[in-house]
């Protein structure tokens, strides 16, 4: 049932939940589930006036191994090869417990979301460049999953929703979280799962807690909702909650011509540093491009007229990844000669009659570039790239003037890392690194779970699904326990 918003105050000294959920995105829905299906009361809140919040305009793509999809497909994974990928790609900068909660629930994560009803398409993706397709892409994308767990919160009676309430207070008895509160209105419960989002949509919080997104400038946006307003800061301060992840997100590269999310770059783009040196597969998923900013950045994306008179709005974009059920869509691209030429027309591209003046209105060493591009055409008459090994396919020579380059900014905030400590049981800890009881915490809000650089396709999903059903199971333990003490 649903909890009528200008009723709140009335209902709410009467209401008496085992577990209060605060945010319906993905991690919160699936918490909500779990804690229900454990036999817990539950009241799943959240200030936006739907469910959903990013997690439904999300591709939906959730990261798993060892799953049925994958054996229908004939891949063969394990959670345990998962979970030593992902510490290897993290360079062990995420905490282990977490990482190995992460990969070995994943799996179990998928069937759960098929047994409620989400169905995924039979052909993986490569989430990044790991040695097996990982990333389950369901139908309708994160409106389709979102749309299923919903749905399926809705069917339970003994879970309540109560939309357009922004809860901003934490109630605490004796060192435990009892309860939550939207201004005076208060509500008690045996335990609460934080589940806010990120503060993507909070600028005002980018320079203390994501500067490299607010180095960015007026280059910068954010692709999800409103409500990711870094709620679970001010929450989590209010009881001595740890936070972690500094500086950590999901930001792609983009030229900077229009408010486009395209995650991929088409392959045939040739990308140099300021020294003129190629650094990377140009081809490559976005989360080794967001390494390769992050190492080598900036990076400026070079092409040749020849490239650019090809690059056609009907032309199907040249991405080495495909995402399934998108075949046959035309989707926007920045690298189509209309917008090329509108960036030049704006200042936004540079255009050059030879490379050496290029590299000039660059900022880019023109000799370094010079080299690198007359070894780059000698490697596409040879049908080969021995140097970042990008598949011959996408080699062409930049040889016909004249020449255009722009510079990659990191502007495209896709979703923030930093947030509330949790351990493996999704228990938010205090900064002494102890469990604060009767507080959880799962999906964006948290910290520890995502690394420096983003793992790739479904990582994000994951962490909602896999640790928001950990903390309803978590967060229905306690209450029970806690029943069963007042008996």
């Amino acid at each position: 049932m649903d909890v009528d918003p200008a009723e709140w105050e009335r209902e709410s000294n009467l209401m008496d939940f085992d577990v209060v959920v605060v945010g319906s995105g993905a991690a919160g829905l699936s918490a909500a589930l779990e804690a229900s299906a454990a036999g817990s009361s539950v009241l799943l809140v959240d200030g936006q006036g739907c469910t959903g919040g990013s997690s439904a305009l999300s591709g939906g793509i959730v990261m798993a191994a060892g799953t049925s999809v994958q054996r229908k497909a004939g891949i063969e994974d394990s959670a345990e090869q998962l979970f030593r990928d992902y510490l290897l790609f993290n360079q062990y900068k995420v905490e282990p417990a977490l990482a190995r909660r992460l990969a070995y629930g994943g799996g179990p994560a998928i069937e759960w979301l098929i047994d409620l009803g989400v169905e995924f398409h039979d052909q993986l993706m490569f989430a990044a460049e790991e040695r097996a397709p990982r990333s389950h892409v369901p139908k309708m994308m994160g409106f389709g999953v979102i749309d299923v767990l919903q749905s399926r919160v809705r069917e339970k009676p003994s879970v309540e929703v109560a939309l357009g309430q922004r809860v901003n207070r934490l109630l605490v008895k004796e060192g435990r979280v009892v309860g939550v509160a939207v201004d005076d209105d208060e509500l008690t419960a045996g335990a609460v799962v934080i589940a806010t989002g990120g503060f993507g949509a909070n600028r005002a919080l980018w320079p203390e807690h994501l500067p490299s997104i607010a180095a960015s400038g007026s280059a910068a946006w954010y692709i999800g909702t409103d409500g990711a307003q870094g709620d679970a800061f001010a929450l989590g301060a209010q009881v001595g909650a740890a936070v972690v992840g500094h500086d950590r997100s999901l930001i792609l590269p983009t030229p900077d011509f229009f408010s486009n999310l395209e995650v991929y770059f088409p392959g045939w783009l040739v990308m140099v540093n300021r020294a003129g040196r190629r650094c990377v597969d140009e081809s490559t998923s976005y989360a080794v491009m967001q390494l390769a900013n992050q190492q080598h950045g900036p990076l400026f994306a070079v092409l040749d007229d020849a490239a650019k008179r090809a690059a056609q709005p009907d032309a199907p974009p040249q991405y080495k990844q495909s995402i399934p059920g998108t075949e046959g869509m035309t989707l926007p691209s920045n690298w189509t000669e209309p917008n090329i030429d509108d960036a030049v027309a704006k200042g936004k591209m540079r255009q050059a009659g030879s490379l050496t003046e290029l590299g000039r209105l660059l900022g880019v060493d023109p000799a370094g570039f010079a080299a690198s591009v007359e070894r780059y055409n000698t490697n596409c008459a040879d049908g080969a790239d021995p140097e970042y090994f990008k598949d011959p396919k996408f080699l062409r020579p930049i040889s016909t003037p004249p020449f255009y380059g722009a510079e990659l900014r990191m502007g495209i905030l896709c979703l923030t890392s930093k947030g509330l400590r949790i351990d493996e049981h999704a228990r938010v800890l205090d900064r002494s690194g102890g469990p604060i009881r009767g507080l959880y915490a799962a999906g964006e809000c948290t910290g520890g779970v995502l690394g420096d650089v983003y793992m790739g396709s479904g990582n994000s999903y994951a962490n909602c699904v896999v640790f928001g059903r950990t903390a309803g199971q978590s967060a229905a333990a306690l209450a029970s326990e806690l029943a069963e003490a007042a008996v």
